[in-house]
């Protein structure tokens, strides 16, 4: 149930922005710059230091996740999934908040481990800041 509840908790902060319709990056962001976001924060993942993954996030969402919820989404998926690898892939896209008019961006980052490929969605705002992460 736990591990439902994180999960849930997670992919709410992605759904929050279900408002949002997919588009071209905003000129706001440079492509790069999210990608290179992305990766730290993937980094940050691969510490399995939970309180720091989820200091990730922009301080306002940081309350809304505990990192003992992470751990329990998480931590067996990542550790059967062994050492990062390297990036298979990396794709940059745009969502435009309607109800807001924000504009965020969306990274999806494709990472080989040892013993599997696991692939992480990770949506910040304007100034970099991660307002969504999930892991699949």
């Amino acid at each position: 149930m736990k591990k439902a509840f994180a999960y849930i908790a997670v992919f709410a902060l992605i759904l929050s922005l279900s408002a949002c319709s997919s588009t071209k990056l905003s000129d706001a962001f440079k492509e790069d710059e999210v990608i290179s976001r992305a990766e730290k924060t993937v980094a940050v993942i691969n510490t399995l230091d939970y309180d720091a993954i989820v200091s990730e996030f922009r301080d306002d969402l940081e309350s809304q996740v505990a990192p003992e919820q992470l751990e329990n989404a998480w931590s067996k998926q990542l550790n059967a999934a062994g050492k990062f690898v390297k990036y298979s892939s990396e794709t940059v896209f745009g969502q435009k908040d309607k109800s807001t008019d924000e504009d965020y961006a969306v990274a999806v980052l494709v990472c080989k481990y040892e013993n599997s490929t696991l692939t992480y969605t990770i949506s910040m705002d304007k100034d970099l800041n991660i307002i969504g992460m999930y892991m699949k």
